[in-house]
């Protein structure tokens, strides 16, 4: 494997961590509902939170992806690494219709298709 192949390779696990991540988080979040505004609930709704291991796994997911990235812009321009993230748009989008259920809208796919078109046309540059 090329080292430029690599190094992005790093950043696309950055970004397949981070989306898991935020799925994971968002199912737990719906199962445990709404993080309460009332200051007096916050204490006793982060310690269910705190017992919750899949959020323990998303948070050890965030953190090997946070160095997954550092991994990979060390190796390649920001200019380059940066945009990739934006795959993370249309992997949540699909995530969130397949995994958590969420209602699928044409206009959002249209959207992420444009990201996508817009990532491939900054990969063409480089």
């Amino acid at each position: 494997m090329s080292s430029k192949v690599a190094d992005i390779s790093l950043i696309l696990l950055a970004v397949s961590l981070l989306t898991i991540t935020q799925i994971v988080i968002k199912g737990r979040l719906n199962f445990h509902g709404e993080i309460p505004l009332n200051p007096t609930q916050l204490p006793g709704y982060f310690f269910l939170l705190l017992k919750d291991w899949r959020l323990w796994a998303a948070l050890f997911s965030l953190v090997a992806s946070a160095l997954s990235w550092y991994a990979g812009i060390s190796r390649l321009p920001l200019s380059v690494a940066f945009p990739i993230t934006a795959l993370s748009y249309p992997l949540i989008f699909a995530g969130s219709i397949l995994v958590l259920g969420e209602e699928f809208e044409w206009i959002s796919l249209l959207g992420n298709t444009m990201i996508v078109g817009g990532i491939l046309i900054i990969s063409l540059n480089h």
